[in-house]
């Protein structure tokens, strides 16, 4: 079974290239953790629980909201809108602020400022990819014209990308985590095999589009590849479709999160919540040995490290503060 990484707190990434070793083997994951926060909720009503949980766990507050009403069996609307503005607003920051800042430039403000205006979406669409542009159903060929022409910022950060780095950086994978796999992970009695690595995220959301497909089939999720999901992603979620909840047993709840799928699994004892436990995306991108492990093996150390690293925490987007460090080569000094 899956051990939820609800006490994981903080994740430290340190490059060490003093040994002159190659690979995954220069690469150290440090893990703080701490007490786990959904033990808050034991020991509440139902009711309580359900309005505490969003605040407890105010990053995607939202999914979280409607996991835990799923889970402790209260109404919950299903409100698709809201969790994909969050999901939005998280591609933003990323795209527009983490991205620049890790190749040395400026944070495009204009464009995230188009989201505070409640009728911002289809200019900060094209604030993203320029007017009209499908981006989801171009053909590769059509996103190399795309990324030559660089209409916009993003486009030009992308293009640069393109052009500055390989694209074996980081090509890592593993089979998309279902809500099947977290609803076994979650309940006790269905649990066998739920230890099996996964991922979830923006990848897989959009994996089945024409434009990402092509880049899986042609060179595989490949740091590139998963930063342009981000961005496929994002302009999805400017347009959200009707939520499918699922048909899970009781105590469960599975949301849509921003950074994938979120679990929230509650057991009701005498009106008063008697357990609690959150499966979040974190539990399976950031698993010892799993997909952020997978893909900073795939990495390569060096100069090139030091945008990369940041580069390729963000496409995977984890739910904690992740700290880089890196040790200078000391060896000649």
């Amino acid at each position: 079974m899956i051990h939820a990484p609800a006490t994981l707190r903080r994740l430290t990434i340190a490059l060490d290239g003093r040994g002159g070793r190659e690979g995954a083997e220069t690469w150290h994951f440090g893990r703080e953790t701490g007490s786990d926060p959904a033990q808050a909720l034991v020991g509440r009503t139902p009711v309580e629980a359900a309005r505490l949980a969003p605040l407890v766990f105010n990053l995607c507050g939202a999914a979280h909201g409607f996991a835990a009403a799923t889970a402790l069996g209260l109404p919950a609307a299903a409100d698709k809108a809201a969790m994909a503005r969050e999901t939005v607003r998280d591609h933003a920051l990323a795209m527009l602020h983490t991205w620049p800042q890790a190749l040395g430039e400026a944070p495009d403000r204009a464009a995230l400022g188009l989201l505070a205006r409640p009728d911002g979406g289809d200019a900060f669409a094209t604030a993203l990819v320029g007017q009209g542009a499908e981006l989801s159903s171009f053909s590769p060929s059509e996103l190399e014209a795309w990324l030559a022409e660089a209409p916009t910022a993003t486009a030009r950060l992308l293009a640069r990308l393109r052009r500055d780095m390989d694209p074996a950086e980081g090509r890592a994978g593993l089979p998309e985590l279902t809500a099947q796999d977290v609803a076994a992970a979650l309940d006790p009695a269905r649990a066998s095999g739920a230890g099996a690595l996964r991922e979830t995220g923006a990848l897989g959301r959009v994996a089945r589009t024409p434009l990402v497909a092509a880049l899986l089939a042609g060179e595989g999720p490949s740091l590139f590849v998963r930063l342009l999901a981000r961005l496929v992603d994002c302009l999805a979620a400017l347009k959200p479709t009707p939520l499918s909840t699922g048909d899970f047993p009781p105590g469960l709840g599975i949301a849509p999160a921003a950074r994938g799928l979120l679990g929230h699994g509650a057991r009701v004892e005498a009106g008063r919540v008697a357990a609690y436990r959150i499966l979040s995306p974190s539990a399976w991108n950031l698993a010892p040995g799993g997909l952020l492990e997978r893909a900073f093996a795939a990495l390569t150390p060096g100069p090139s490290a030091r945008w990369l690293a940041p580069l390729l925490v963000s496409a995977i987007n984890p739910c904690v503060p992740v700290t880089l460090s890196f040790v200078e080569d000391l060896a000649h000094a």
